[in-house]
């Protein structure tokens, strides 16, 4: 089975936290000056044809003053009853299969969002495109990107650029091959 080519793209602090311990994102504020566009975020947008959350993720996204992914199919990774609110939909079990509907039902190019979605498909090997945005700031605690990953996996630095605001965004490819074999479990 083909999957579609998935995509991550998260800012993290200097010591690999995506949000507080508390799931606070407030300390991203201070940086928020960098555009979309100026980001490349805009461009990420453009190109996916769906974005893949973690629950979490998403009661996170709703609390925002607006929807921010109209026009874009959003598919959320949860076990728990569901209530979609913008047209998004339910999807459960490992991630690899997960992929493997979103393909067939057309999806070929998938940005993953959410701590949990995304260590999963860096621990199973899904992750094509690896974009980190750097935040000058140690949290000391917090939800990491990496935590509990246990396989070493080198990745290729495709471009390593400054932002205005003063993050430092490297973008990296995958060393694994798209049909890597996957052994992962669900995400709740």
């Amino acid at each position: 089975m083909d999957r579609p080519v998935v995509s991550v793209f998260l800012a993290l602090s200097l010591d690999g936290f995506i949000a507080g311990s508390d799931g606070d994102l407030s300390w991203l504020n201070l940086y928020a000056t960098d555009s979309a566009l100026e980001t490349g975020y805009e461009r990420l947008l453009h190109d996916i044809d769906t974005l893949l959350m973690g629950r979490n993720t998403y009661e996170k996204v709703l609390s925002f003053d607006s929807w921010p992914y109209s026009g874009k199919r959003v598919v959320v990774m949860t076990h728990r009853p569901f209530f979609a609110r913008h047209g998004e939909m339910a999807q459960a079990g490992p991630l690899h299969e997960v992929l493997e509907r979103l393909w067939e039902q057309g999806a070929r190019h998938v940005y993953l969002d959410g701590g949990q979605v995304v260590r999963q498909g860096l621990a199973d090997g899904l992750v094509d495109e690896l974009t980190l945005s750097w935040v000058p700031v140690i949290l000391g605690d917090g939800i990491g990107l990496f935590h509990g990953l246990q396989n070493r996996s080198a990745w290729e630095a495709n471009e390593v650029r400054r932002l205005p605001s003063g993050l430092v965004q490297t973008s990296y490819r995958s060393p694994f091959p798209k049909e890597a074999d996957h052994k992962g479990g669900g995400v709740s």
